[in-house]
């Protein structure tokens, strides 16, 4: 056995204090060894060298999955003749196996794994590491297992529960089929993507594990011992990070591969895509309707036709457009002049590229020549030429991204004058796994075991460096749109996509578990083909498995159900499908599809859920930002914040936007309900406000989702008490994520929803130009010039005060001041008064009121009290107090009727009595039927003797007046009355 230097000599001392990081601890046994980097008191670096000892040299090289190197070292240290203990680790290695047995020091210094080196054949090494106790496993990568016979495809489960992960194919990063149990194909192609963090939970204690590893890795967890198969592989080295919870183990782990940079703000928004838009006609067609239906919309993906591939596409041939990177001007002509033209507009696109360049192309083969003088291709081994590839798009040769000199040849002088130069926002990198591959190729890196898995990793930082490059050139935020990746693609700017998906609900079941673990992984941008690339049926005759008994497949159903999940889950929101989009195809092979959301499925509902979406921009992008500063996931699993809670182990069908927001997917077809779980604490209910206390955690049976008065899916949503969400202005004027409007009016309010706490609770808003990286430091990091506004509630006596903070920071457009608005929730039947900054505000008749230019005061809408702080400088402090008063009836506002009551087809006309909510202001909420003469009157007595109508329509009443018309059909109402202004509101809920 040999130790190295350092500690030998430090076991004489019982307590070491570190500055930097000491010299690796090494065991030697037999013809191998165990090395161990201690980088701080909770993170270890574990290198098993299977085939030799160390002497000498015994630092643990990084892949490129790593990104950050420079750790300081453990506070404290103190090596022993068994091993060492840290602040928060004691490590204890086995000199004759080079075992590592890790026990956690502030978890009860419970031993948490046992990890030993392993040979499992001649071409599998790894580890081996004891499952002591854990229940449940997260993150790894991206798979689509197979499609159950009896169940279908499914949303909910954890890898131990699986018994592992793997990709089905001996490269590891790979494109294949999803199939059925038996093999059958289950009607789509997916990526399948090694992601090699495991995060390992169980009663009290928890760890995570990184394999870097570029090599084809398999986790087999279905014994005692799991078995992390690394494939030709001379060392395992492993990362063991440790935490107090889930929320800890990521935020080391993103430090260590990289947090992700902002996104531009657009990416947020909703993306229309399809296979594909042939030329700008079609694509402002489909813009055009959009508008037209007032549904907003940031941008468009244009797929290969954008390059010529649709119609200059020649099989076999070396003339393929693939690589011109370059606008085909038949199709898409003045290419500059129409982007601009959409950029003021305010409709951003991003364009496809792949990694395969044709040897001719429309260009002449110049990209080919330029890849060429620079060796910029994967070669056959052993030779200088190019590996040649003839697949559906053409004769060509693949990038290899691995030459740094060549991929920044051909972002500057490929990329960048084609696509960044003519304002494109962002890039889709397609066929990244490698789809096509030779394995007898090598790269500068080495052969194709050596490359294949991080191929895309390495082109999405090719961008990403050139841009880092070009920045006093361009301050334009590097973003990109993936297929395939691996640890550290998001500190590229990249979300991924989970590739061409069926046209079903199990599949995206299947989609939203895949999300689970992304998120896990690193992934905080991910989403799908809303909808289905594929829209046919699989080798069963079937569309779907996801449908409830007793009704059919409806494409209609399938893509709104989907849309509203992803209205709420997916970054970007982006609709996408094969619409007869490979040149040549006939037949069965050209699928119509319709991919705008204007035109197909439940159209009102899908712009009621769009419109959702939008209003949450503010906090969506606060997330962006806590993601890029600390490493909080945007979208976090259910067992990421409650892993002590075991009914959500697995659960991937809720999800958490944030910390303060639950979502539960819609996951079937004509399903009109579905259960809920709330963990322990207390929830709202986002759209009926109703208030849930539970200790142990509690399910809601049946839980609406198909809302007939909004004549849409509605995906079930709670908030956390405490909660306060910042939101944006959004109505049928709305463009796009910057609240731009069609008839150039602004809407630059802040608002904010409060949700009462009996604890004090705050929210950072972060808010830039949404467009640019300030500076880049010396490791690539980027910079922003952002403000900061902290918000806070703290509970009072009888109420609430709320406080709106100084705005910290500033950037190009920042606005200098605002009006804010606040909406607290409080019982119905009580009565308020508000002060803004100590004096009273005023109560105002209704909410045209509060939302005139300038407003000032507040109103109560039901159970909601909206204040409006009139505009404001951002660096003033806006401190609201509301306290309530407890109240039977009418609460001592000034009125100048004794009662009214509303009498119609709603109650048969009865009387449903009326509610004083503020002086001269009288309320109710109550449904009404489908049938078109749907009608009502106010009644003073209940005996009709003094009653009022409207002769006019025109929300004035008069004594005696016509029967009012309900006029949008069926559903809920708010009815208000005032009585000192002989006017009314009926607003539908």
């Amino acid at each position: 056995m040999k130790k190295n230097l350092l500690a030998v000599c430090c076991m004489l001392t019982p307590s070491l204090s570190f500055a930097s990081i000491p010299e690796p601890y090494v065991v030697n046994y037999g013809l191998a060894s165990t090395v161990i980097e201690i980088l701080d008191d909770d993170l270890i670096h574990i290198s098993f060298r299977h085939h030799s000892n160390t002497i000498g040299e015994s630092t643990i090289k990084n892949t490129a999955m790593v990104f950050k190197k420079d750790y300081s070292g453990p506070k404290v240290y103190n090596p022993n003749d068994n091993g060492f203990n840290t602040k928060e680790l004691s490590v204890s290695v086995d000199s004759n196996n080079g075992c590592i047995s890790i026990n956690e020091l502030n978890q009860n210094n419970k031993q948490s794994a046992t990890i030993c080196p392993a040979i499992y054949d001649n071409t599998w090494n790894g580890a081996s590491v004891h499952n002591l106790g854990m229940h449940s496993v997260y993150g790894l990568g991206q798979t689509f297992a197979s499609i159950d016979l009896n169940n279908g495809g499914q949303v909910n489960g954890e890898w131990l529960e699986a018994g592992g992960f793997s990709t089905p194919d001996d490269r590891g990063n790979t494109f294949s089929s999803v199939t059925y149990s038996d093999g059958a194909y289950a009607g789509a192609t997916t990526p399948r993507l090694q992601f090699p963090v495991l995060y390992a939970v169980g009663t009290n204690i928890n760890y995570a594990l990184f394999l870097d590893s570029k090599f084809k890795n398999d986790f087999n967890l279905s014994r005692e011992w799991w078995e992390i198969r690394n494939k030709n592989a001379a060392e395992t080295n492993l990362y063991y990070m440790s935490g107090a919870d889930l929320p800890d183990l990521r935020s080391d782990f993103m430090e260590l591969v990289g947090r992700p940079p902002v996104l531009p703000k657009k990416a947020l928004g909703m993306w229309v895509s399809e296979f594909s838009y042939d030329n700008w006609a079609e694509l402002d067609d489909t813009i055009k309707t959009l508008r037209q239906k007032n549904f907003p919309l940031d941008g468009a993906l244009l797929d290969v036709a954008w390059f010529g591939f649709k119609h200059a596409w020649q099989n076999n041939s070396d003339a393929n457009p693939m690589g011109d990177l370059s606008f085909d001007e038949q199709a898409f002509p003045n290419p500059a002049s129409k982007v601009a033209s959409l950029k003021k507009d305010d409709i951003g696109l991003i364009t496809i590229e792949e990694s395969y360049v044709s040897k001719q192309g429309n260009y002449g083969g110049t990209n080919y020549d330029g890849m060429t003088a620079h060796d910029g291709f994967a070669k056959n081994c052993g030779t200088s030429d190019a590996t040649e590839f003839n697949n559906w798009f053409g004769i060509s040769g693949m990038i290899d991204w691995s030459n740094n000199a060549a991929a920044a040849w051909w972002h500057d002088n490929v990329r960048k004058p084609n696509i960044i130069d003519l304002g494109i926002l962002g890039h889709w990198t397609d066929l990244g796994e490698p789809e096509d591959f030779r394995p007898n190729s090598c790269y500068a890196n080495g052969n194709h075991a050596d490359y294949n898995n991080v191929h895309n990793l390495l082109w999405s930082k090719s961008i990403y460096d050139g841009y880092v490059r070009n920045h006093a050139e361009n301050p334009q935020r590097p973003y990109s749109i993936a297929r395939a990746g691996t640890v550290g693609s998001q500190r590229y700017g990249v979300g991924l996509w989970s590739g061409d998906i069926g046209g079903r609900l199990d599949h995206m079941n299947m989609h939203y578990n895949a999300a689970m673990q992304m998120s896990f992984a690193g992934i905080d941008y991910y989403s799908s083909d809303i909808g289905g690339f594929w829209r046919k049926f699989d080798d069963k005759g079937n569309k779907d498995t996801a449908i409830e008994p007793g009704t059919g497949y409806s494409e209609n159903e399938m893509y709104s159900l989907w849309f509203a999940n992803a209205a709420w889950l997916d970054i970007p929101l982006r609709p996408h499908g094969n619409n007869c989009g490979m040149p040549g195809a006939t037949g069965s092979d050209c699928i119509i599809t319709e991919t705008s959301p204007a035109l197909i499925g439940n159209i009102v509902g899908n712009l009621s859920n769009l419109r959702q979406r939008y209003e949450l921009i503010p906090y969506y992008y606060s997330l962006a930002h806590r993601a890029y500063k600390y490493g909080e996931p945007v979208i976090a699993p259910m067992p990421f914040y409650y892993q002590d809670d075991q009914t959500l182990s697995g659960k991937a069908d809720q999800k958490m936007i944030g910390k303060d927001i639950l979502v539960a997917s819609l996951t079937t077809q004509f399903k009109e309900t579905r259960d809920v779980y709330l963990p322990t604490g207390s929830w709202y209910n986002y759209h009926t406000l109703e208030k849930y206390d539970t200790v142990n955690g509690i399910t809601l049976p049946n839980v609406n989702q198909w809302i007939p008065s909004e004549n849409r899916n509605r995906v079930p949503t709670y908030v956390r008490a405490g909660a306060i969400i910042p939101m944006m202005y959004v109505d049928a004027q709305t463009k796009d994520v910057f609240g731009h409007r069609k008839d150039g009016s602004r809407h630059d309010e802040l608002i904010v929803k409060v949700f009462p706490s009996d604890k004090a609770s705050s929210f950072t808003l972060y808010e830039d130009d949404g467009t640019t990286v300030d500076s880049y430091d010396t490791n690539s990091v980027p910079h922003y010039l952002v403000r900061e506004t902290l918000i806070n509630q703290t509970p009072i006596s009888n109420g609430v005060q709320i406080t709106i903070d100084t705005a910290h920071g500033n950037f190009a457009g920042a606005l200098s001041s605002r009006n804010n608005e606040v909406r607290y929730l409080i019982n119905s039947d009580d009565s308020a008064t508000v002060t803004l900054n100590g004096s009273p505000l005023t109560s105002l008749a209704n909410r045209i009121a509060l939302e005139a230019d300038g407003a000032k005061g507040w109103i109560k809408e039901g159970s909601v009290i909206s204040i409006r702080t009139g505009v404001e400088s951002v660096e003033n402090i806006k401190t609201i107090e509301i306290t309530t008063t407890q109240c039977q009836h009418n609460c001592g506002f000034a009125s100048n009727q004794p009662s009214l009551a509303v009498r119609g087809t709603n109650n048969n006309w009865a009387s449903t009595e009326m509610t004083l909510i503020a002086d001269y202001t009288w309320q109710v909420e109550v449904s009404f039927g489908a049938s078109s003469n749907e009608q009502f009157k106010f009644d003073v007595f209940g005996d009709w003797r003094k009653n009022f109508g409207d002769n006019g329509s025109d929300g004035s009443f008069e004594l005696n007046g016509a029967d009012i018309d309900i006029r949008e059909g069926e559903g809920t109402y708010r009815i208000t009355l005032f009585d000192n202004s002989n006017s009314y509101t009926v607003t539908k809920i």
